[in-house]
């Protein structure tokens, strides 16, 4: 059965979900686990900083913008998001 994943802030938010969540009629009782909480229907676990981080802006052809006065303001159309990369990320939730 496929399960719904949240994905908290941090750990102490996803230990207060799992409390307040667990209440609830339909939804029942967590189980910790290692770092995270488990039940039939969820998983919640927690990101350790950052998931995504604003896209640096770049020019038509895709070349990076230098760091000038010359070239502010940047006001994009759109704000691109992009996975953040970070050392020592917590590897969760792999089952084999």
């Amino acid at each position: 059965m496929a399960k719904a994943l949240i994905i908290a802030e941090k750990p102490s938010v996803a230990t207060d979900l799992s409390r307040v969540l667990g209440k609830m009629p339909n939804i029942g009782k967590f189980d910790k686990r290692e770092d995270y909480f488990e039940n039939d229907q969820y998983l919640i676990s927690s990101a350790v900083g950052h998931l995504v981080q604003q896209a640096l802006p770049t020019t038509e052809d895709g070349k990076m913008l230098p760091w000038k006065f010359d070239c502010l303001p940047i006001l994009p159309e759109q704000f691109a998001l992009e996975p953040s990369e970070q050392k020592g990320a917590k590897s969760r939730l792999t089952k084999s």
